[in-house]
């Protein structure tokens, strides 16, 4: 039956709202449980994501059209970061301590520290939270697997839990993963959890990329949208995809997330956004190398 039928016509356009909440919760309930393991290098072959992938330098032409600089380049990094705490005063999330708690995530011998890749996401999640209904179902999720992994940080074996490798050591020689089912009176492993963010955090780190490189032509739901095919879509359904793309149109449009990252046009997003880029490309390949050397990437 029509929904004229039965009410009017600024009911059926609330229940149309309630909707897209809806679909989102469902989304991302699912988007924790399926199974989803990108190939290492697999940006490269998407293309854009990850042309810089191998040094975490950003490429020579992004350098040139942006005025970015390389992660290498320790000047450029510290005035990114000195302009974006300064531009972002007073706010709850400042991008500037999302881009520090990142570039601290990786050591100078290549392990990533657990510790700062919690601070990071915690960032990320301010971030996250800013963009409206269409991310803080995902948040909310995050928060509950950043605090599984604190409590494993802080707990009697926390030494063990120093560095991401250090963890997967731990938990394949005390028998703490779990290769099958997860039984449901069980804790997750801190393998398991920090997996489940790491595959949160390719389809995030495509989608900050999209914003730095997008002179304002395209929507943010489209450049959301082409960043959750490059990723995440290949393992979904026919289904869930579609759930996406309505949860997507909840965006703001990019004047707003310029505001969010305390930048007035695209010239200094671009700036910004790829050096922040790179800090998240280089902790998402560190890890991402671990998981398959030790053959985790598909832990239930």
């Amino acid at each position: 039956m029509p929904c004229e039928a039965f009410v009017d016509d600024m009911s059926c356009r609330k229940v149309f709202r309630m909707l897209i909440p809806l679909t989102v919760i469902f989304l991302f309930l699912y988007l924790g449980s399926v199974k989803l393991h990108p190939a290492l290098h697999e940006c490269v072959r998407d293309g854009k994501p990850c042309a810089h992938l191998e040094n975490g330098v950003i490429p020579r032409q992004d350098m040139k059209a942006g005025g970015a600089g390389s992660l290498k380049d320790d000047a450029t990094y510290l005035e990114v970061v000195e302009s974006s705490l300064k531009n972002c005063k007073g706010k709850n999330f400042q991008i500037g301590k999302m881009l520090q708690s990142f570039h601290s995530c990786a050591t100078i011998d290549q392990e990533i520290l657990l510790e700062h890749y919690i601070e990071a996401w915690r960032e990320l999640i301010k971030f996250m939270d800013s963009m409206g209904t269409v991310f803080t179902f995902i948040s909310h999720e995050t928060v509950t697997k950043i605090n599984i992994l604190q409590n494993y940080l802080d707990g009697e074996n926390g030494r063990s839990y120093r560095t991401v490798r250090s963890m997967m050591k731990y938990e394949l020689e005390n028998g703490v993963v779990n290769f099958e089912e997860l039984p449901p009176n069980r804790v997750p492993s801190g393998c398991r959890t920090l997996l489940r963010m790491h595959r949160a955090l390719k389809w995030l780190e495509v989608f900050l990329y999209n914003i730095g490189t997008n002179p304002g032509e395209d929507k943010t739901s489209e450049m959301c949208a082409e960043a959750y095919h490059k990723t995440l879509a290949h393992y979904h359904s026919w289904f869930i995809r579609q759930v996406a793309e309505v949860a997507f149109l909840a965006l703001p449009p990019i004047e707003e997330m310029y505001k969010v990252v305390c930048v007035q046009d695209y010239k200094e997003a671009r700036v910004v956004l790829l050096t922040t880029v790179n800090a998240i490309v280089k902790v998402y390949n560190l890890t991402q190398e671990l998981y398959v050397e030790n053959h985790m990437l598909d832990l239930p």
